[in-house]
């Protein structure tokens, strides 16, 4: 992270060279969104930081003469320049946190793309591939995707993979891999188990157990003891992408996870007799408190959204 700060104060202050304006032009070419955010939050840093570019046309031998002779000019310069950058890089490191995204550089120049706030983050990756992230989900690839589609996923994500036949795309996760050449599906990595759904197209799934093909409408988990047999995927494995919701007598306690999934609003259930009430309801890109209206007249409960989050009672 430190070195983006400093690629980006150096960028945005005129001063990058060649290799850093390739770094940043291709994050910028995967992160358009991101870019143009940063670019127009950079306009409006306080002139105070604005005010201290003047270094890089630093005299220092004019600085010199102004200061005691005993004074190192070497030392002077450096004191200058690491203010300057210490100020740029915390700026860059604010606005990257503002957009909930980070991006970095280490020796493999792997991108790393995070989703810290609440709700779902789009984004495409070089080959024209797109990614939707859920909240809390991290993505990591090297900057040669093109040649090398390789990712590594944490937390839960949605593909639509353009197709290629030369270059597998496959994304690893903690308790398998997921092989494919085109297709759309969905991953979801927690801590005992990877499970991954087929919207359509198809995968392998892999881990040192053995391996699984899916198909359209198939699904699988990966955990240490293997890759279990395909089964009829979820209805709402990718609810939390879509807004789409299929409940058939689903206890109330796994319906409210499924809807935190999806909304930036929460909900919660202050009383644990109610985990079990079984709920049936389908929507469709419907507010959270209409969906709310409707279980507290079929469970049984109430809701309290006085707070910042809904609590059933």
């Amino acid at each position: 992270m430190n070195e983006l700060n400093d690629i980006l104060a150096r960028y945005f202050a005129g001063e990058a060279n060649a290799d850093d304006t390739q770094k940043v032009e291709a994050w910028k070419a995967s992160n358009p969104e991101e870019f143009e955010a940063l670019q127009k939050s950079w306009s409006s840093i306080d002139n105070d930081l604005i005010a201290d570019l003047e270094f890089k046309t630093f005299d220092k031998k004019a600085a010199w003469d102004k200061v005691e002779p005993s004074l190192n000019p070497e030392q002077e310069t450096r004191v200058i320049r690491l203010q300057f950058y210490k100020k740029v890089a915390a700026a860059c490191a604010i606005l990257l946190i503002g957009l909930g995204a980070f991006w970095y550089l280490n020796g493999t120049s792997t991108m790393v793309i995070t989703n810290d706030t609440a709700g779902q983050k789009e984004l495409n990756l070089p080959d024209g591939s797109q990614v939707w992230l859920a909240e809390n989900t991290r993505l990591e690839y090297n900057s040669d995707f093109n040649d090398d589609r390789t990712l590594k996923l944490e937390g839960e994500a949605f593909f639509e993979v353009t197709k290629d036949p030369d270059h597998p795309f496959i994304v690893h996760t903690t308790h398998g891999d997921i092989e494919v050449l085109g297709t759309a599906f969905n991953v979801s990595t927690k801590e005992n188990e990877t499970v991954v759904s087929v919207d359509h197209g198809r995968v392998a799934v892999t881990n040192e157990k053995g391996t699984v093909e899916l198909t359209i409408g198939e699904s699988t988990s990966a955990n240490s003891e293997g890759v279990a047999d395909p089964k009829p995927a979820d209805p709402n494995f990718d609810a939390w992408k879509t807004g789409t919701f299929v409940f058939d007598g689903m206890p109330l306690s796994a319906v409210l996870e499924l809807l935190n999934d999806h909304y930036t609003t929460k909900i919660k259930l202050a009383n644990d007799s109610k985990n079990d009430e079984l709920y049936t309801g389908s929507w469709e890109d419907e507010s959270i408190h209409t969906i709310i209206q409707s279980i507290t007249k079929t469970c049984n409960v109430t809701a309290d959204s006085s707070g910042a989050v809904i609590e059933l009672r």
